[in-house]
């Protein structure tokens, strides 16, 4: 029997269309860049979609893996034309170069902008259909923040978007694609696929899938799913810091019977709209946020978590108002980080673990969030910035953040790095000797993934409004692509025309 041979590709980015950091090749090469057979060295055993694809083809006979190139930096602002057109012509010779492909499973993100194209992984998606023919099954992994078209659904009806948020389940939903891949591959199963945009870009705060409205919306989604010739729902918030024509939250059903999956997508985009006002919060200043938390009585670490320059939302990862409040009220057991300051790392190391030195922190990037805070600073470590993420938020996935130190300013404790990097997991902090848990209050650069690894460990957390560049407030910006009218920035009427079921239960 004629071994099929699957390939394995991956290209990720989330990109903030207002943020003053442009995305090169330096934020890939940084974050992840491997061709072929360095994909098994990098991904194997981790808990990311590409784990996913390589433990189930490997557990499959008369399969070929043939590893392509994986790609992906941190959320930053806009991928540079260069940059992206790089990745783009490595991609499509690796396509070429590989021979007869019968599948591929393509891990996005489904939010990239790119400085000449609004949607650059449709765009990358024709251009591979262009090559593998209209025959060849292709499945995709999405991230649940992903801006999702129409035109993305004409290539392929396999999209498997994320169900959970801190995403804990990107190796299952890279199970999930395979799977499916294989199975239209193998047992000639057709998908169909129905697609829901709706005229909402709700704030991605209150997106998590524990609790809310994003819950409400994934048990829902799950009740689709037993249905019978239904097979998979997506959830797509959207990510509204991205002003394309295409932004904005969206429903994917794919069925094995299209009629099905046309009626399971409008009675979700329904819902979906009938919940849109909870995905509202007001948000305390960085003072209100103080003052809560030292009012707070709690046996464990008290987070105040700097929204609006979480790395992960394209945060700079340097913005100073937080910072200067903490360090002028002098707390003792609080501890700040991670701050992108490259050139405070080189001057901490230049002076040696330690000595004394004075500092201009963070407020390099975007001084419009904050000028740079002048400090004291006695020099506790320094590290090269290598670690593993203990998980369960890309579990055992290798981290770089191109060197990292802390520092003592007064009574608390700073980590310094190197690259912009959301304080996601704790092994951040412990790689140096930090231990968060022994901390009274935690000011981290993050927004919701933090939550995965740490809530075990800390009590209460507070989102604290910054200025920033993630901002929570959706009319600091001006927007000039995004479809209007939208919610909530336009009061507006919608409806989807249902088929109602008298079994459909909410």
């Amino acid at each position: 029997m004629r071994k099929h041979r699957i390939g394995i590709a991956f290209f990720y980015h989330e990109s903030h269309s207002f943020s003053p950091m442009k995305t090169e090749m330096e934020q890939f090469r940084n974050e992840g860049y491997f061709i072929g057979d360095e994909i098994y060295d990098a991904y194997s055993g981790t808990k990311t979609e590409v784990g996913g694809f390589l433990d189930v083809l490997r557990q499959v006979e008369n399969v070929e893996t043939v590893p392509l190139l994986c790609s992906a930096a941190v959320p930053s602002g806009v991928v540079t034309t260069e940059a992206y057109s790089f990745i783009e012509k490595q991609m499509l010779e690796s396509l070429m170069n590989a021979g007869r492909l019968d599948g591929l499973l393509l891990a996005l993100h489904g939010a990239m902008v790119v400085e000449h194209l609004f949607d650059p992984e449709e765009h990358l998606l024709g251009k591979i259909r262009g090559i593998l023919g209209s025959d060849v099954p292709i499945a995709t992994t999405l991230d649940m923040h992903a801006n999702l078209s129409e035109k993305m659904i004409e290539y392929t009806p396999l999209h498997f978007g994320f169900k959970t948020y801190p995403h804990v389940d990107m190796y299952e939903q890279g199970l999930q694609a395979a799977k499916a891949l294989l199975k239209q591959l193998k047992n000639g199963v057709t998908y169909y696929a129905a697609f829901e945009k709706l005229p909402m870009m709700p704030p991605s705060i209150n997106m998590r899938t524990a609790e809310g409205p994003m819950y409400k919306m994934i048990e829902w989604a799950k009740q689709v799913e037993d249905e019978e010739e239904v097979y998979n729902v997506s959830i797509f918030g959207g990510f509204p810091y991205s002003d394309i024509p295409m932004a904005g939250a969206s429903v994917l059903v794919v069925a094995l019977n299209p009629q099905k999956g046309k009626e399971a997508a409008q009675k979700l985009a329904s819902l979906f709209w009938s919940v849109r006002e909870e995905f509202i919060m007001d948000l305390p200043n960085v003072k209100q946020g103080l003052d809560m938390a030292l009012s707070i009585e709690d046996n464990k670490p008290i987070v105040l978590a700097d929204i609006s320059d979480n790395p992960l939302s394209c945060g700079s990862g340097d913005t100073t108002e937080l910072l200067r409040e903490v360090v002028n009220l002098n707390l003792a057991e609080t501890l700040f980080g991670g701050l992108y300051d490259p050139e405070s790392i080189e001057a901490c190391r230049k002076s040696g673990v330690g000595n004394k030195v004075t500092l201009l922190l963070g407020g390099k990037v975007s001084p419009e969030f904050g000028e740079p805070v002048q400090v004291e600073a006695t020099i506790i470590a320094l590290s090269d910035g290598v670690f593993y993420n203990s998980g369960p938020f890309n579990q055992n996935l290798k981290v770089d953040l191109k060197g990292a130190a802390h520092i003592r300013v007064g009574k608390m404790d700073i980590l310094l790095i190197g690259r912009p990097m959301s304080a996601n997991d704790p092994e951040m902090f412990r790689h140096i000797g930090l231990e968060p848990s022994t901390k009274r209050i935690l000011c981290l650069k993050a927004k919701n993934h933090f939550r995965a690894a740490f809530e075990t460990i800390v009590g209460h957390i507070i989102y604290v409004d910054a200025p920033g560049v993630a901002s929570n407030r959706l009319t600091t910006f001006t927007y000039h692509h995004i479809p209007r009218p939208i919610w909530p920035l336009d009061d507006i009427q919608y409806k989807v025309e249902l088929r109602r079921k008298e079994t459909w239960k909410h």
